[in-house]
């Protein structure tokens, strides 16, 4: 089969279809998409190499199983269920866990791919299988509202107008939170305004202005500095950047101000495909460009360029 693979260089070759392991089932690529992830991936982040991608629609060929013929999208870690974080009830912390297309484990840009049937979930028939490529970085983005557990009433501030904070910044307003989105791209902050985001360029944005919680999306190394710049004594940090270019910070403001510190990285799918199917969250207007696989290597030119929001890939039906 025909795979996007990853070897200090980009390039297309003829793999293998993968053999399903025990538990697992053999999935048809449908649609995928390139995440910021992909792009820092080879710029050397985790030193992976192998077949890239992890946001995909697919197809289940695995005939006399439930899930055969059934449209999915996937969790992207696969862990063992065995260990202790898995039996404590973190399994994308598995230590034994693979992570699709990022670590030990093939990616989604390729013909065919083998996960685990617990991994999946069906697509509601009302979403566009295009569509249903979102499916993971807005349950990253649904993560967040997750884990802090925190009152619509706190300020927030959204560092970086990207792909995930515009997901971000929708969840933010769909649960009336006072936001605001902040880039210091002016295209990326008057694309927000037209899709209705409350966003403003970093140069408006005082010394003095300054938000309960700040989530850095911004996907480089010095955006963490930005935001405690902008964080309220006591008030909380959420970490979702992760970059190959990694930055020291100056801990003892963090020590000083309070700060509490929160990494969000991977959330849960049925949450997400609800937001979707009952329309809720539209990201159509994100897609900045669609490729036909074999056009992949100019896909990931596209996806490289600052303007540009999600590329996705339509692989052969």
């Amino acid at each position: 089969m025909q795979a996007l693979f990853f070897d200090n260089e980009l390039l297309t070759r003829e793999i293998p279809v993968p053999e399903p392991a025990e538990g697992e089932v053999l999935i048809k690529i449908l649609y995928s998409a390139i995440c910021s992830t992909d792009l820092e991936i080879i710029k050397g982040y985790m030193g992976f190499r192998g077949v890239l991608g992890h946001e995909f629609t697919g197809k289940v060929l695995a005939p006399g199983q439930a899930l055969d013929q059934k449209t999915v999208v996937g969790e992207i870690n696969c862990s063992c269920g065995h260990c202790y974080l898995c039996l404590s009830g973190r399994q994308s912390h598995c230590t034994n866990r693979t992570v699709i297309g990022i670590a030990g484990r093939q990616g989604v840009f390729a013909d065919f791919i083998s996960l685990p049937a617990g991994n999946l979930h069906i697509v509601p028939d009302s979403v566009a299988a295009d569509i249903a490529v979102f499916t993971e970085p807005l349950a990253a983005a649904i993560e967040i509202f997750e884990q802090l557990h925190m009152k619509p009433s706190k300020t927030v501030f959204i560092f970086g107008a990207g792909k995930l904070g515009l997901l971000v910044s929708m969840v933010a307003r769909l649960q009336g939170f006072d936001y605001t989105t902040i880039d210091t791209v002016k295209e990326k902050t008057d694309f927000a305004l037209g899709l209705g985001i409350n966003s403003k360029s970093l140069k408006d944005v005082q010394p003095e202005d300054k938000a309960e919680v700040c989530i850095d999306c911004t996907g480089s190394a010095d955006g963490i500095a930005v935001a405690l710049a902008h964080l309220w004594p006591k008030g909380t940090l959420v970490l979702k950047t992760t970059v190959a270019d990694t930055a020291k910070q100056d801990l003892n403001n963090i020590v000083i101000n309070e700060f509490t510190v929160l990494g969000s990285r991977c959330g849960l799918f049925q949450p997400a495909l609800n937001l979707l199917e009952r329309k809720l969250i539209d990201p159509s207007p994100m897609i900045s460009g669609r490729y036909e696989f074999k056009d992949i290597l100019k896909a990931f030119e596209s996806a490289k360029n600052p303007k540009n929001h999600k590329i996705i890939i339509r692989h052969s039906n």
